[in-house]
């Protein structure tokens, strides 16, 4: 059944197990980015303050990622990748395909050894972040919830607390740094899009959105659990 649209939702609040932030309050409708604004206002060389924690732990990145680490060794191979996919739902060649690409570009940013060069090493998972992305997720792994209610407060323009793919298409416009970051970023969109879409009536119209809560789980590592039933460790 669709579900139809809303006009305000309450706070999200992330799990303390992961030192995530609070989000303030719930996103409102925002005007349009104007072309006097300039390009890629979610880039940043700063990390989240809970960076500045000197003890040991685990990055939200990482704890994102823990999904494809069937084993839970710390390295991610193409068959977990692929049997990581198959769970969320994608086909057999299709997830094979997947598979292949995502680990043949992760698994060399990340410092994959010359005699497995498609394993990605999730202790240096920030390595692989691309640009043209939303930031959400520092230079060093770590989530910063200023970005995620710039990301709502920006480009969530009808104010319905969700984003559809128009509202993503104009995040990626004002956002391009490269060809390749942006392609990537759309290719990660649509594939979230696909396997978290929530059905809304827009204009009359049925589309598919991403909203806050989906996106504020995405982050913090527990949908992917979600969407392939099993226990969420997060």
């Amino acid at each position: 059944m669709p579900i139809t649209n809303t006009t305000a939702l309450p706070p999200v609040t992330f799990s303390t197990n992961t030192d995530f932030a609070t989000a303030s309050s719930a996103t409102t409708a925002a005007p349009a980015p104007t072309a006097a604004e300039p390009i890629d206002v979610f880039e940043s060389s700063s990390v989240s303050a809970s960076s500045s924690n000197t003890a040991p732990r685990r990055t939200a990145l990482q704890i994102h990622v823990d999904f494809f680490d069937r084993d839970g060794d710390g390295y991610i191979t193409v068959g977990e990748t692929y049997d990581s996919l198959i769970k969320l739902g994608f086909g057999g060649i299709r997830s094979w395909g997947f598979a292949l690409a995502i680990n043949g570009g992760l698994g060399l940013s990340t410092g994959a050894s010359w005699w497995a060069p498609l394993t990605i090493n999730t202790a240096n998972i920030h390595q692989g972040k691309h640009d043209s992305d939303t930031d959400v997720y520092d230079t060093a792994g770590n989530f910063v919830a200023s970005k995620f209610e710039a990301l709502f407060a920006k480009y969530d323009v009808d104010g319905d607390g969700a984003l559809s793919k128009e509202e993503f298409v104009t995040f990626m416009d004002r956002n391009r740094e490269s060809s390749g970051g942006s392609l990537a970023s759309k290719a990660e969109f649509e594939l979230l899009m696909e396997i978290a879409g929530e059905e809304r009536y827009v204009d009359g119209w049925p589309t598919k959105v991403l909203t806050r809560e989906t996106l504020a789980r995405f982050y913090d590592g527990s949908l992917l659990y979600d969407i392939a039933g099993e226990p969420s460790p997060v």
